[in-house]
């Protein structure tokens, strides 16, 4: 048992090592450190953590060199949605497509991965909702809802319209001569358009694919929301992460500002 300790608690430290000497950030360690520790426990080895006092103390003392402060994405106001529409070309299918992904992005606040999996049957127009079937907080696997507006609908009508397609990924791939794949968009390809964006519109801060989860929330505080709607429009099971993204809201739309 000594010797499997040993040999288990050094491959952690190496691992480790390794983790910290990279420009992952402090969350994203902690993230891979706990998965190492459930494969651990799967295969049914010796967890460092629990026979050693002087390794877990060791670890976490590590660990916590870096911030424990999680920075988040610049938010994408509702605001900057509606520059995108009057901005936007929706002739050329990228265009379009650009405006379905960040239209449908802000009224859902979707996670990136929950937008790229989006096919057509999850998509209700008469209730003006979409079906997120997998969700990264979601342990029950029950999924979440997320709505979409009037202006959304018309611009996924526009999209089916033109493009065909009746079934299957709604975000598609484009090949360079704009003709519609069958294959879903990649996360790659999704941030290249977030990217693109901001040089569209000459923004002042880098988005990236969450930018407009962040800016979703941040829209709805500013606009005086409540933060349980808050917490139901983003699937989540408690009100921390809406109020740390609600960090970024503009104090001079709520609060003391409103009555004097």
């Amino acid at each position: 048992m000594a010797s499997d300790v040993n040999m288990t608690k050094a491959s952690c430290c190496a691992y480790l090592a390794h983790l910290m000497s990279t420009k992952l950030k402090h969350h994203t360690i902690r993230r891979k450190i706990a998965s190492v520790r459930y494969f651990i426990e799967v295969s049914e080895l010796p967890d460092p953590w629990k026979q050693s006092k002087l390794f877990a103390e060791y670890t976490n003392h590590k660990i916590n060199q870096k911030p424990s402060r999680q920075s988040q994405a610049a938010p994408m106001r509702l605001e900057i949605i509606d520059a995108i529409n009057a901005k936007l070309d929706t002739d050329p299918l990228i265009g379009l497509r650009d405006a379905v992904i960040f239209n449908t992005a802000i009224d859902t606040i979707f996670r990136a991965s929950n937008l790229l999996a989006i096919e057509i049957h999850h998509i209700d127009f008469a209730k003006q909702r979409i079906f997120a079937p997998r969700s990264k907080t979601d342990k029950s696997g029950k999924g979440q809802y997320g709505y979409i507006s009037t202006t959304t609908i018309n611009l996924i009508d526009k999209w089916l319209t033109r493009t065909g397609i009746a079934d299957g990924p709604l975000l598609r791939k484009l090949s360079p001569k704009q003709t519609v794949q069958d294959n879903a968009m990649q996360y790659h390809a999704l941030l290249a358009r977030y990217k693109n964006l901001a040089a569209t519109l000459n923004l002042e801060f880098k988005p990236s694919c969450h930018s407009t989860r962040v800016g979703g929330v941040v829209t709805m505080f500013e606009r005086g929301i409540s933060l349980d709607q808050i917490q139901k429009a983003g699937g989540w099971t408690s009100s921390a992460m809406p109020m740390h993204y609600g960090e970024e809201f503009d104090v001079t739309k709520t609060g003391m500002a409103n009555v004097r």
